[in-house]
């Protein structure tokens, strides 16, 4: 029999360690494959058992995707897993709602000035067009809340970012509970506050559509100190 070439107390997380730094060496990127069960039993001389729990352990991390009689390949980036740890960190207060909005207010300000200055014509369009739904929908809250997010999400492609647009999509969930208290606070507030809230996008759709940079981050910058004047107040 092989010897193996790993410690027998972490043979599972030391096979794991190896693919990763197997892909790092190969510089695989996400949809090509890594090495078969069969390749890594004979490189490494480990069970089949030790290298489908490594697989295992790298699919939950959202790195490796595996399919029946296919070979693991590299996983495009999924922000249902950071979504998970962000949701549980707020569940098991490690993580305040007011922490989550503080990183969002920052991102958005920097999606907006970028969305202004790399966005492209059609991102434009799609914009004006989740802008025209705001405004049809905002009486009826759940589609409304659809719409506003979709509107902030197209920002975060138009900016050419592609870790921002992650970020923001992988606070999703916090992102639909803090519209929805928001937009509760508000309509206690003021009676008003349906135009306040479509004129704030309004101002940043047009800034961004005009391709001006510092007129939508300020734009966003009173989007979001009208949001935590309402949370806060």
């Amino acid at each position: 029999m092989k010897k193996t070439l790993l410690r027998q107390d972490t043979l599972s997380s030391q096979v794991k360690n190896y693919i990763l730094q197997l892909i790092m060496k190969e510089k695989l990127v996400a949809g090509m494959a890594v090495p078969s069960e069969m390749q890594l039993i004979q490189d490494l001389g480990v069970s089949r058992g030790v290298v489908r729990e490594a697989y295992r352990s790298l699919a939950a991390l959202g790195i490796l995707e595996i399919q029946s009689g296919k070979l693991p390949t590299i996983k495009k980036i999924d922000t249902n897993v950071l979504q998970l740890i962000i949701n549980f960190a707020v569940i098991t207060e490690q993580v305040t709602h007011k922490d989550i909005l503080a990183v969002r207010r920052h991102l958005e300000m920097g999606c907006v000035h970028l969305a202004a200055i790399n966005g492209k014509e059609e991102d434009f369009e799609k914009l004006r067009e989740e802008m025209r739904l705001i405004k049809e929908n905002f009486k009826e809250v759940d589609d409304f809340i659809s719409h506003d997010l979709q509107f902030h999400f197209i920002l975060s492609r138009a900016s050419g970012n592609t870790l921002l647009s992650i970020l923001l999509q992988s606070l999703h969930e916090q992102l639909m509970t803090s519209m929805r208290a928001g937009l509760v606070a508000q309509s206690k507030k003021e009676k008003e506050y349906e135009i306040k809230i479509i004129a704030l996008h309004q101002r940043i759709c047009d800034a961004v559509c005009a391709r001006e940079p510092e007129r939508a981050v300020q734009a966003m910058a009173d989007h979001f100190e009208n949001a935590i004047d309402a949370l806060i107040d």
